[in-house]
C-alpha cells in the first residue's frame, strides 16, 4: 500500500522553546496549522526531518520533534532528530541532508497532529526545520 506524506516547516529562534511548525512554504495560506491524519491510515510509519542552522553563535545544540494531539492514540511523542556544534560564529558552513526516522505510532484518522520542534543546549541562532509525517 502506498504511503501518505504531510509536511510542515518553521524556524526555531530560541533555545528550550517549543516552536510550532505550522507553515508549508508557498502553500502556507492553504494549509491548516495542524496535520490531519489521512482517512484509512492507522500508523505513523516515520518522520523525515531536515534542519538548517544559521550558526549565528558558537556552541552545541540538539534538536527534537514533538508530536501531540488527538490524531495520536498516545500523545505526546518526542523524537530526538539531531545535534550540531560549531566554534566559529557566522563563519560555519554545513550541509544537512534530510533523514528518515522510523516509528510505529498508532494514529486516529480524521483527527489532527500538532508538529513542533525544539532546540536544547546552546542557542546557536535561527534554525530552519522541516518535518514530514509518513502515514501508512
Amino acid at each position: 500500500m502506498s504511503k501518505d506524506y504531510r509536511t510542515r516547516e518553521g524556524s526555531i529562534t530560541a533555545v528550550d522553546t517549543r516552536t510550532a511548525l505550522t507553515t508549508l512554504a508557498s502553500a502556507t495560506a492553504e494549509s491548516p496549522s495542524n496535520v490531519p491524519v489521512p482517512r484509512g491510515r492507522s500508523k505513523l510509519h516515520s518522520v523525515i526531518v531536515v534542519i538548517g542552522p544559521d550558526f549565528a553563535a558558537t556552541g552545541s545544540a540538539s534538536f527534537f520533534v514533538r508530536l501531540e494531539g488527538d490524531g495520536l492514540a498516545d500523545s505526546p511523542q518526542f523524537i530526538a532528530v539531531g545535534a550540531v556544534g560549531n566554534d566559529i560564529a557566522t563563519g560555519t558552513r554545513a550541509h544537512f541532508l534530510a533523514k528518515q526516522i522510523l516509528l510505529d505510532v498508532d494514529v486516529v484518522p480524521g483527527n489532527t497532529i500538532a508538529v513542533s520542534a525544539e532546540m536544547a543546549g546552546a542557542d546557536i541562532g535561527t534554525v530552519a526545520v522541516g518535518v514530514t509525517l509518513v502515514f501508512e
